[in-house]
């Protein structure tokens, strides 16, 4: 980075033996410094936010050694970016002071009061901007070595959650549950159907039997209510997880957001044991109220 301070003309005047700037010429000339600062100081901050990020989104909570360190290189370089914005608001000020006191003033003349204060002005300028070109420079090079440390020392040993893709499984989940609250019910309704036919046959010759048919159908039944129970607690798990996780790409291990991803994950295996049970119970009692029919059928 390179910032440079424009110095204006010295105009000499023959007939007053007299020193002196026009006073267009330095503001024009200081403006041009001025913006210079400016945008050298807004691409230096931007650059350097840009080498903190991979340390900002990991969210760690500091938990180890090389994240307390990361933190305190990131907090070092914040510290830099302070001062450097701090110079960068001298230099500012400085300008403004000048339009103030070279307002109205066609020219600034030796041995006057305006003289004197844009000698201060120049000096100011060319320490404001030395500082901020040398701090600038160690800043930059900070945030350098923070984000090669967080690539080699921290992100390496973390895991990730992708939340893009976590979604996605989730309604994977949720749909297979949605087709089968879908199917389960009519389910139910043939097979109370084909136990009503049998029943009708069959009841006053095979009454034992036949009350097992029914109790059968009554489980079939309950794990609708059973199943209308895991469906609520998937939808509420992938609304508070989509709540949660708004806006948000990733999330790391090493962040205290971690937690809830692993809550998520049991919850969900919770839920899905429930499902694959009652798919297996589903399947007994179909077997069983075909094993039923068939013997009172012979």
């Amino acid at each position: 980075m390179k910032i440079r301070l424009v110095v204006p003309f010295l105009v000499f005047s023959l007939s007053s033996c007299k020193f002196y700037y026009n006073s267009a010429d330095i503001n024009k000339k200081l403006k041009i410094s001025l913006d210079n600062v400016n945008s050298n100081c807004d691409k230096l901050s931007g650059q350097i936010r840009n080498y903190q990020s991979e340390f900002l989104k990991l969210n760690c909570t500091n938990s180890t050694l090389e994240q307390k360190k990361a933190s305190s290189m990131f907090d070092e370089i914040n510290i830099s970016l302070v001062s450097l914005s701090t110079f960068r608001q001298k230099t500012n000020d400085e300008y403004g002071k000048f339009v103030l006191y070279t307002k109205g003033k066609d020219k600034i003349q030796s041995g006057t009061t305006e003289w004197n204060s844009f000698k201060d002005t120049k000096r100011q300028f060319k320490s404001a901007l030395k500082s901020i070109q040398k701090r600038g420079n160690e800043t930059v090079k900070k945030a350098e070595e923070l984000n090669k440390f967080v690539l080699e020392q921290i992100t390496p040993k973390i895991q990730k959650c992708v939340v893009d893709d976590y979604q996605k499984s989730i309604k994977l989940a949720t749909d297979s549950l949605r087709k089968l609250e879908q199917d389960l019910p009519i389910k139910i309704a043939q097979y109370t159907t084909k136990v009503s036919l049998v029943l009708k046959n069959f009841e006053s010759s095979f009454p034992a039997q036949c009350q097992e048919l029914n109790s059968e159908l009554s489980k079939m039944k309950e794990l609708e209510k059973e199943l209308n129970l895991i469906a609520d607690k998937v939808q509420f798990i992938n609304r508070d997880f989509l709540r949660r996780t708004k806006g948000i790409e990733y999330i790391y291990s090493c962040s205290s957001e971690w937690e809830f991803v692993l809550k998520t994950e049991q919850e969900m295996r919770n839920e899905q044991t429930k499902l694959n049970e009652i798919r297996m119970k589903l399947q007994l009692i179909q077997n069983q109220i075909q094993t039923i029919a068939n013997q009172m059928k012979q």
